[in-house]
């Protein structure tokens, strides 16, 4: 579980400056979307494992 949010927050955390590169329609909703990546790589990097 802990590999599958690491994985999308990755995704989500790359997806907002490759919309800003290829200037894709609502670009400001995906650098949204990509904070959003960042708190939860954050996240899971300060939770400490069971």
């Amino acid at each position: 579980m802990r590999k599958a949010i690491m994985m999308l927050g990755i995704g989500l955390f790359l997806a907002g400056p490759i919309a800003k590169i290829y200037h894709l329609n609502h670009a400001n909703s995906y650098m949204i979307a990509s904070g959003l990546g960042l708190v939860m790589i954050t996240a899971l990097a300060l939770i400490k494992k069971k």
